[in-house]
């Protein structure tokens, strides 16, 4: 996925849609589906809408432009090792709220 990326508005469906163009020129849909705060920076995780995609994706939050979100890739390994496991946490969390409430 390319450096910088901006996501686009689509107000006919109930969750915002967030396009993103791959390397090869292609674009991806996603929703957004946790924005995570590490080490004081937010992180969008984005969730696949498309059928091709199998895996969500991670994006540094680096700001707004308007009523756009500006999204950076994470390019250092430890940087990107502290949100996954962050949002493992998160999941793991999520999963004992879940048996609790059984």
């Amino acid at each position: 996925m390319a450096d910088e990326h901006q996501h686009d508005h689509d107000h006919d469906h109930d969750d915002e849609i967030i396009v993103l163009e791959d390397d090869n020129g292609e674009e991806h849909q996603f929703v957004l589906g946790e924005v995570l705060t590490v080490d004081e920076k937010d992180y969008a995780v984005l969730l696949p809408i498309d059928e091709d995609m199998e895996e969500g994706v991670i994006f540094r939050i680096d700001g707004e432009e308007g009523d756009q979100m500006v999204l950076a890739e994470i390019d250092n390994d430890e940087e990107w090792q502290r949100v996954v496991d962050a949002y493992n946490d998160d999941l793991f969390d999520e999963d004992e709220e879940d048996e609790d409430e059984d």
